[in-house]
């Protein structure tokens, strides 16, 4: 990338760190039950509990296994009991399994948020914990007794005193059962779409609960397969991830053995489904894309060519691509350790070869320049061809968990501490999503995985949030929509895909905290106009909305998500004519126009220059990958600058990680939004409602990668410990001083966790920044778009501040920038790398070189500030 005329700035070094912050708590006001209203609920759920447990144990023993039984018991809280895991580990036969945020909890007259005057606030929704427990005999009797010790206000043993605390706020106590882990989980529906193929054996993922004891683990196992093979099936391969608390197997189950899982009626007499160590069963082969439903292609045009050199800075972890067509030729590094590359035809190595394309070219219509770097492809897909679809998937006999842990593992290690095949990659692009795993408040075991993988090795994840392609249900008659101006139609489309939320929930591993996750722009370069006689319309006419086949958030303990938006194709509906009422908007899936134009196999076979069109949240993840890309050749060259060597001391991935997600606003979106969306329900948190739809906002990487006289760009970085904090000074420019007109200030910060697989808030480190209003004030802004609470629950917080009024700024006034840490998920022992990107922009109309006047500033403060050794 060529030198800029204004490069970003380096802020100087914070110097040594300072006592972080104390965050500000929001003090709940909960109502619960009184001791005997707890006796009288919980008393027949705990005596049911006991019966469903000796029932077990009857039947168990009438088979002669030798096993020790065993039960997964479940504890419903409203509200928290913190440190509760502590007291199940003094209980001998009782290990704690996970605990789960449980959010929407309705109120009743036991459980109910208090107004200040102490009485019942509306029907605001609760929230709780769920604490999955296992226990064997002796173990659940000890627990029967703290619950008879609390009745009778005993004290508890020493070291048991959290069961008080839960005893108190419990809400519900019963088994894990069949409900959770096989008719809440979908499988039951894919059974019985491969039945109707006539299938002679059914493959399923069966996730066990992770047990910490390896000989726990292997005995569990065994139990597992043993009831495996008692139905006629078989295991096909096993995994287990430590670092995550993972233990799954796939199996081979007989269709007929299938078929009577899936009759309501006679699944009861199956074991295998009441199997204690199961945690879930699932369906395999369900990480997938789909491809245009035709083969639409025309030629490309001719572009230049330069050879790329030097390592590979991102990966791809998707399909095969096509490694000869003329984008891509030469420009790919494609690694197939497992041979997939046999049993994968040219023609259907569509969405790898699509992906590629959009990372190294971006929209071919756009004619941009491609990576000089090459980028390293690992393909985990596979083509299948059913009846009803097309698409590439993870084989069914893999466990995507698994592939993926491997796939990283090899980049950076090999077998013999040889060094990875890729050790220079920051980034992975991950345009993949789990189809039966929509995010429920649990984090996905591929989702904690990226979040581990992330840390340990320093990437950033970049993950589609996922398309949700099932037709938007407009509730009103044929006529009426007919009679509709286009305004008119976008305005209740968006309605439409704001009340659907719970049907457009992100698909797995897109929660996950430690990567940037992508939702799409209803946008491209294609110079598409409708036809005269298609049903095909535009269901948005202003370009750059979010697209309304994006996935929505909120993410893992509500953090925002997705991050942030990009082009990703303009999508068409045709109304479907099977209904008169509601009308029913169906997604065009074709290769035609609109839609980014991408590299694609063609429908003839040799033919190595075709190219079609397509669009969805896979295509938006690419081409922020490809923005990483570019980025990166900004840092390379801010090496080179004054107090350049902060560059060097921490990762890429965390400086483009704040970097990508510097760029990003809301845009006209908002107010387009806010006009369809913004009723009495929605008011009370409406940006907070926003973030589900819209993130932080869609990138615009040219606000990031030089600055203007009225635009400046400063960057900084530091490793903080628990407790600690550093200060960032962003100095502000006097040629404004006093003037009455328009300022904005961007402040993004990013960093990388590590993680507590045994701790439900999973975030060991949590940083953040604030700005006190009186800071805010002596600026002359205000916060808008994204809330600060919002913005702190993941690993990325990105926050705008505007304003008009004019303010004195002395020589030494500056925007201070405090970045704290704390510990989270327990301890938190390791430092944790973080980097702040700060903008302040003008009005271009004031006509003043702030860009001059602040990097004198900042040059002035690296002399008088040296720099940590």
């Amino acid at each position: 990338m060529p030198n800029v005329e204004r490069p970003l700035l380096i802020l100087p070094n914070p110097g040594a760190p300072v006592p972080r912050l104390r965050r500000r708590g929001f003090p709940g006001n909960l109502h619960i039950p009184s001791r005997e209203r707890q006796r009288e609920r919980l008393t027949p759920q705990f005596r049911r509990l006991q019966e469903t447990f000796e029932k077990r144990l009857a039947r168990l023993q009438t088979e002669s296994t030798g096993i020790v039984p065993e039960e997964v018991v479940v504890l419903q809280t409203v509200g928290s009991v913190e440190g509760f895991i502590n007291a199940v580990r003094r209980i001998e036969g009782m290990e704690w399994l996970a605990e789960i945020d449980e959010e929407s909890i309705p109120p009743d007259d036991d459980f109910f948020a208090k107004s200040r005057d102490g009485k019942k606030a509306s029907s605001k929704d609760l929230n709780g914990r769920l604490f999955m427990l296992i226990a064997n005999h002796e173990a659940l009797k000890q627990m029967f007794s703290l619950w008879e010790q609390w009745q009778s206000q005993q004290k508890l043993s020493h070291g048991l005193g959290r069961w008080k605390n839960l005893f108190s706020q419990l809400r519900n106590v019963r088994p894990w059962g069949l409900q959770d882990r096989l008719v809440e989980t979908g499988v039951l529906q894919d059974w019985e779409e491969q039945i109707s193929l006539h299938q002679d054996s059914v493959t399923c993922e069966i996730e066990l609960w992770y047990r910490t004891d390896r000989q726990d683990r292997h005995r569990t196992q065994e139990r597992v397969v043993t009831l495996i093979q008692q139905e006629g099936g078989q295991v096909i391969t096993d995994s287990v991830v430590e670092e995550i608390r993972y233990h799954a197997i796939i199996a081979s189950l007989p269709g007929k053995s299938v078929e009577v899982l899936v009759d309501k009626k006679q699944r009861n007499d199956i074991e295998l489904v009441h199997c204690e160590h199961i945690q879930f069963f699932r369906a395999t082969g369900q990480a997938s894309v789909s491809l245009p439903d035709d083969d639409y292609m025309v030629s490309m045009e001719q572009m230049p060519y330069d050879r790329p050199h030097g390592e590979p800075l991102v990966a791809l972890f998707d399909g095969l691509p096509l490694a000869l067509h003329r984008c891509l030729n030469e420009r790919i590094i494609v690694d197939d350790p497992d041979s997939y590359e046999q049993n994968y035809p040219a023609s259907m190595r569509r969405h790898g070869t699509a992906m590629a394309s959009l990372i190294i070219h971006g929209d071919l219509k756009e004619n941009n320049t491609p990576l000089t770097t090459p980028i390293y492809v690992r393909p985990i897909l596979q083509p299948i061809d059913l009846s009803q679809y097309r698409n590439e998937s993870v084989p069914k006999d893999i466990l995507i968990v698994d592939l993926v842990f491997r796939a990283v593992r090899r980049l950076f290690e090999q077998e013999g501490h040889e060094l990875g095949v890729a050790p220079s990659v920051s980034v992975i692009n991950f345009s993949i999503g789990i189809l039966d795993r929509p995010f429920d408040y649990t984090m996905s075991p591929l989702a904690r995985l990226i979040d581990w993988l992330a840390w340990r090795y320093k990437l950033l994840f970049i993950i589609s949030a996922g398309n949700r392609s099932a037709p938007i249900k407009l509730p009103m008659a044929r006529t009426e929509f007919d009679s509709m101006s286009d305004e008119d139609i976008q305005c209740e489309i968006i309605r439409s895909v704001g009340a659907n939320a719970h049907e457009r929930r992100l698909l797995s591993p897109a929660e996950a905290l430690n990567a940037l996750t992508i939702a799409a722009t209803h946008d491209d370069a294609s110079t598409w106009l409708p036809l005269a006689h298609s049903d095909l319309r535009n269901p948005y006419p202003k370009v750059g909305l979010p697209s309304p086949i994006n996935a929505q958030g909120m993410g893992y303990r509500r953090a925002i998500k997705p991050d942030i938006l990009a082009a990703g194709g303009r999508i068409l509906v045709q109304r479907n004519y099977t209904k008169s009422s509601p009308v029913l908007l169906d997604i065009d899936n074709s290769g035609h126009a609109p839609g980014q134009c991408v590299a694609s196999p063609g429908a003839t076979p040799g033919i190595l220059e075709s190219t079609c069109f397509s669009r969805g949240t896979s295509n938006a993840t690419a081409i922020i990958s490809r923005t990483a890309v570019l980025l990166h050749d900004i840092l390379k060259d801010l090496r080179r600058e004054i107090g350049g060597h902060v560059i060097n001391k921490i990762s890429p991935a965390v400086w483009l990680k704040a970097l990508v997600a510097h760029g990003a606003d809301w845009g006209d979106s908002f107010s387009i939004l806010k006009a369809a969306l913004y009723n009495s329900n929605t008011s009370a948190k409406f940006s907070e409602y926003l973030t589900r739809m819209l993130g932080y906002g869609s990138v615009e990487i040219d606000t990031v990668r030089e600055c203007k006289s009225y635009r400046v760009t400063a960057i900084g970085g530091g490793n903080l410990r628990d407790g600690e904090s550093h200060i960032h000074n962003f100095p502000l420019p006097c040629s404004i001083s006093g003037k009455r007109a328009f300022r904005r200030i961007v402040i993004t910060l990013a960093w990388l966790s590590p993680v507590n697989p045994q701790h439900q808030s999973w975030r060991r480190a949590h940083l953040w920044f604030f700005l006190s209003s009186d800071q805010l004030d002596r600026i002359g802004v205000n916060r808008k778009q994204a809330g600060t609470r919002a913005a702190q629950r993941g690993t990325l917080q990105h926050e705008i501040f505007e304003g008009r009024a004019a303010r004195t700024f002395s020589p030494d006034t500056s925007i201070e920038t405090q970045v704290s840490c704390r510990a989270d998920a327990g301890s938190l022992e390791a430092e944790v790398p973080y980097a702040l990107v700060i903008t302040m922009e003008v009005a271009e109309e004031l006509g003043v070189d702030i860009y001059g006047e602040i990097r004198t500033a900042v040059q002035s403060a690296h002399v008088q500030v040296s720099p940590n050794p």
